[in-house]
């Protein structure tokens, strides 16, 4: 991409051809702002030698993720799908309905947040409430998710699944680790075992 500037003839002030690249909204603004910058340094420097053209280099973004669903996507723990879930599921016996609960909450958190009452979850898996209710007690002794006193609020653990930016994360993982829970989410996380592997 290139941006030209030439000097103008004395006596009329600096004159700019506009640049309008096809290019995102935040570079074209930033060239204009440098453009800018760039003009009235030559109007206020007798001696600045002319300019005839500037270059500007960036490298492009990547591409975006192309992810089935319109919610947006969360980042997994590869380690914990491939290390814990997958051999907890063998090892522990942990049944089709514990299974997807925790895939159902995993993938409805918000920064590692979930509010939906067990009622709301047994309808959408389609299975008893109070099935619902015995595998959210259970994947809470593995540290995989937490109740909250507030009826129908949960959290899932932010280190093995998050949807949030990395800022973000750190925020919870703070709040949460603050309070210094006998349970010790967020940090020991399954049987014995398979924790001293994190």
């Amino acid at each position: 991409m290139r941006a030209e500037r030439r000097t103008a003839p004395a006596g009329t002030g600096p004159r700019t051809r506009p640049v309008r690249p096809a290019a995102e909204p935040e570079l074209v603004s930033m060239l204009d702002r440098f453009g800018e910058q760039l003009a009235m340094d030559i109007a206020t420097q007798a001696a600045a030698p002319s300019v005839e053209e500037v270059t500007v280099k960036f490298r492009p973004r990547r591409a975006t993720h192309d992810m089935a669903g319109s919610m947006g996507y969360s980042l997994t723990s590869n380690w914990f799908l491939a290390k814990v879930l997958a051999r907890c599921i063998v090892a522990h016996r942990l049944s089709p309905v514990e299974v997807a609960v925790l895939l159902h909450m995993m993938g409805s958190q918000n920064r590692g947040q979930i509010i939906q009452t067990q009622v709301e979850m047994a309808t959408e898996l389609g299975v008893a409430r109070s099935s619902v209710n015995s595998a959210i007690g259970r994947l809470c002794e593995l540290n995989y998710i937490r109740r909250h006193k507030k009826r129908g609020q949960y959290d899932v653990n932010p280190r093995l699944c998050f949807r949030g930016n990395g800022d973000e994360q750190n925020g919870v993982l703070a709040v949460v680790r603050a309070e210094k829970l006998a349970s010790e989410f967020p940090d020991t996380i399954g049987p014995d075992d398979f924790a001293r592997e994190s």
